[in-house]
């Protein structure tokens, strides 16, 4: 099946040259193309800018650091580089007729390590960019977001309007009203099921290996698929490319080290952490002990070798995780979790305007809970994912893109558990999923940009299957230099869902499986409207509406009393909402602020109650300083409406029957709890203030990197809930210092 997809794209792609006359190039004319590299590390400048002088011409790097630019006249041409945080440079060139000549340049990086901080709000060359519902987030701003333990990714999410959480405890996010299980995380292209450590309170990402993440929420590309709401795909590094270097550092719950270094032909980074001290999780479990231990390993090896394969670069990556909880007590819970990824990237530029990556990639999650004697129910969970995409980009002399490809996708799911009436469920399913994508991307035009596609289902892993076509469409029009009008549309399809319990107000796992075959897949319609403003070259201002209707998720049914009963049943969902954001840059200082207005419903059997991450109104703040001489500084500000929740109605006696019928033939009256209807009332609002402060100084051949975090500064007691059976009432995070240092040779 492999060796005939890679048959067939390569049939496409030859015949493509002679079905489409516009592939040929215009008389008198060429093309450039090549890759802008950091000329300190030889990392991949990820969205540089490259303009031809004098011509209007221009491209972006792609997340591989590969540009291209067709038809360019024939002669001496003046290529200018450039990228926040790097010095602008600027090349001569010689464009021969009807040849495509290759041009790789570095840049070198800027002294200014703020202006790192963020690419969102930077203005690109291809103004008319169908990007709607796509945030790019660097390193540095994932640094930059103060933490209660260590940079994390998830942490950075949650600052992106239209992302919520349910509490400080928790790293999970829910995008635009649609569950956890409903966000895609993709690593170097394969899966990760369990992104999480310690109960969800980070994840298992270390932003060490970090160069770039793309998180697309709304209507995304037809490339990407699988998931309802959004799609994180992180890029890592390829590793210094010149020379070695090693890191170690450590925060008050773990150690981190990592190294990289240049290899024949190409070069290598690993980075490894591992747990010491989980007593601070106290703040986040309401002082209760939870005896953590947990590691996560990665590593990442790339090799090109023009004369074997020309202009073709192979990844070797790898990425293992490990979560215990072992109570020691009988009467608690244990569980573990881990994770197992190991993928083979192939990315091949070809003679023609043909560019094409490759993916092979296996994703192993197993995780489950112990009950002991406690009153948990016994959880386990196997998933084995083995994935290949063939994905092939082909650019127009007209700058229009073609981008087609292939996915196959061989998946195995087991599942044990037991409800809360006792009643068993084994799940044990594989299948074979094989989906098809094409997409046609129009930049001919100055003023307007259109992408239209469509993901088509071949083979579904579920019994009964989604629809056959997925459609997508993104246009943006910019009527004047410094407006852009956006507007994206999709549908959307999903076979594999995890089983979520809202009554948990800390998640141990949620089990993932294929969609039992009494059941069909989830689907989503969405759609949305946005326009973005250059108020001036520093300050740009976005808004956008949207609207998503969810049909068919799938639900645990609570009310199976019987082995003849489903173990699961249907619901439906719908959302929308308003989102802003406004950025504001200089060379020392960032500022970045956003609201959100969202409505989400769920309709479970003729009732609608909102979902346990419903809110109404959400602020994010976002701020940060360059002292200069290595001090920096950025402060974190949210505040949203409180999250729904099930109030206590009243109480009332349980009879429960005993064996003992003769000396009790009435059985036992116990106390027993009357709800009232559900997610009816909410919790008040939330809002909390963090610091951060940073210090970068050097002593001999060591950098250093040293901070501090306080988490909510004016010490807010934010409600996360009340104790049932005693009323006592439990808050989120107190006022947290933390520290951290980091040393790399």
């Amino acid at each position: 099946m492999i060796l005939h997809s890679l048959r067939l794209f390569i049939y496409i792609s030859i015949l493509l040259h002679f079905l489409y006359p516009q592939l040929s190039y215009s008389q008198n004319s060429g093309s450039l193309r090549g890759f802008v590299i950091d000329a300190v590390t030889g990392e991949a400048v990820i969205y540089a800018n490259v303009v031809v002088k004098g011509s209007g011409r221009g491209a972006s790097t792609d997340t591989r650091g590969y540009f291209y630019l067709p038809n360019l006249a024939v002669g001496e041409h003046k290529v200018i580089f450039s990228y926040i945080g790097y010095q602008k440079r600027e090349s001569t060139v010689i464009i021969k007729e009807d040849q495509i000549t290759r041009l790789d340049i570095e840049l070198t990086p800027s002294k200014i390590i703020l202006e790192d901080i963020s690419i969102i709000g930077e203005r690109t060359v291809r103004e008319a960019e169908t990007d709607l519902g796509l945030h790019n987030i660097s390193i540095q701003e994932i640094e930059m977001i103060p933490t209660g333990i260590e940079s994390d990714l998830f942490r950075a999410l949650q600052t992106v309007p239209g992302v919520s959480s349910t509490g400080d405890i928790t790293a999970q996010y829910y995008v635009r009203g649609g569950g956890s299980d409903q966000n895609l995380v993709l690593l170097n292209g394969a899966p990760v099921y369990n992104p999480f450590h310690a109960l969800g309170i980070f994840s298992v990402i270390d932003p060490e290996m970090i160069t770039m993440v793309e998180f697309f929420k709304g209507a995304f590309t037809p490339n990407y698929g699988e998931r309802l709401s959004s799609i994180l795909n992180v890029i890592t590094r390829d590793g210094n490319k010149n020379r070695y270097k090693s890191s170690v550092s450590a925060s008050f719950v773990s150690a981190k080290a990592s190294a990289e270094g240049p290899i024949p032909g190409g070069s290598f980074i690993a980075t490894g952490r591992k747990s010491y001290f989980t007593k601070i999780l106290k703040n986040y479990l309401n002082n209760k002990e939870a005896p953590f231990d947990f590691y996560d390993l990665s590593y990442k090896v790339n090799y090109s070798n023009h004369e074997l394969v020309p202009e073709g670069k192979f990844i070797f990556h790898g990425f293992m995780s490990r979560d215990e909880v072992n109570n020691n007590d009988p009467l608690r819970e244990d569980y573990w979790v881990k994770n197992n990824i190991i993928g083979l990237n192939w990315q091949q530029v070809w003679s023609s305007p043909l560019y094409s990556v490759m993916t092979f990639s296996y994703s192993g999650y197993e995780a489950e809970v112990i009950p002991n004697l406690s009153n948990a129910k016994p959880r386990w969970n196997k998933i084995s994912d083995i994935t290949n995409h063939w994905n092939f980009t082909y650019m127009y002399s007209s700058y229009d893109e073609l981008h087609f490809g292939l996915q196959n996708t061989f998946l195995t799911t087991d599942l044990e558990l037991e409800n809360i009436y006792g009643r068993k469920a084994s799940l044990n399913k594989t299948g074979y999923q094989m989906r098809g994508h094409v997409n046609y991307r129009f930049f001919r035009f100055d003023k307007v940009g259109i992408d239209v596609g469509v993901r088509v289902n071949f083979v579904s892993i579920s019994e009964r299957g989604p629809f056959f076509l997925e459609p997508r469409l993104s246009i943006t029009y910019k009527p004047v230099e410094t407006i852009a009008l956006k507007a994206a549309f999709g549908r959307h399809s999903q076979e594999i869902i995890s089983l979520a319990d809202e009554r948990e107000l800390i998640s141990i796992y949620e089990p993932w499986t294929i969609i039992p075959e009494y059941l069909a897949p989830s689907e989503a319609t969405q759609g949305s409207l946005g326009m973005k403003i250059f108020l001036t070259e520093k300050l740009s201002f976005d808004t956008e509406v949207y609207y998503k209707k969810l049909t068919r998720l799938v639900e645990v049914n609570d009310e199976k009393y019987s082995k003849d009963s489903y173990d699961f049943i249907h619901v439906d969902g719908e959302s929308y909402g308003l989102e802003a954001t406004m950025n504001y840059q200089t060379l020392h200082y960032y500022f970045k602020t956003s609201y959100s207005l969202s409505w989400s419903f769920k309709n479970r059997k003729g009732e609608t109650f909102y979902p346990r991450y419903d809110s109404r109104h959400s602020i994010q703040v976002l701020t940060g300083y360059d002292f200069g001489g290595g001090w920096k500084t950025s402060f974190s500000w949210s505040l949203r409406s409180g999250m729904p929740f099930t109030p206590i109605a009243g109480y009332y006696d349980r009879i429960t029957i005993t064996p003992d019928l003769l000396s009790n033939p009435f059985g036992d009256l116990q106390p027993a709890i009357l709800w009232g209807d559900k997610n009816s009332s909410r919790l008040p609002y939330y809002h909390r203030l963090d610091f951060n402060l940073t210090y970068d100084f050097a002593i001999s051949v060591l950098d250093f990197t040293t901070g501090v975090n306080i988490i909510n500064v004016y010490n807010r007691k934010n409600l996360f809930y009340f104790n049932r059976n005693t009323g006592e009432r439990v808050n989120m995070l107190p006022f947290l210092p933390t520290a951290f240092i980091k040393v790399e040779l």
